[in-house]
C-alpha cells in the first residue's frame, strides 16, 4: 500500500501551559489567549497502510544547533566526528 496517514501535534516544552482557565460549565472546549513569545515543539508521526511507520520528526525553535541521537543516549566516536 502506498497510502500514508500523517498527524502533527504541538506541545509546550515546560510549565508554560499549566494555568487554570475559567469557562462556562458544560462547555467542552475552553480557549486561552496566549502570546507569540511562547515556545512550541511540534511532533509529526506517519504510518503507512501496510502498518509500517516513518521515523518521527520533532521540530524545535532555534538556529545554529545540532541534534544527534544514539541508542543509549551517550556520545561515541561517530557522533563526535559528526560534531567536528
Amino acid at each position: 500500500e502506498n497510502m500514508y496517514g500523517m498527524d502533527e501535534s504541538g506541545f509546550l516544552p515546560s510549565n508554560q501551559g499549566c494555568q487554570r482557565v475559567l469557562g462556562r460549565r458544560g462547555t467542552k472546549t475552553q480557549h486561552k489567549q496566549g502570546n507569540a513569545n511562547r515556545e512550541n515543539v511540534t511532533v509529526i508521526v506517519t504510518i503507512c497502510g501496510d502498518g509500517t511507520t516513518l521515523k518521527p520528526t520533532i521540530i524545535f525553535k532555534g538556529k545554529n544547533f545540532i541534534v544527534s541521537i544514539s541508542d543509549n543516549s551517550w556520545t561515541d566516536t561517530e557522533l563526535a566526528l559528526q560534531w567536528i
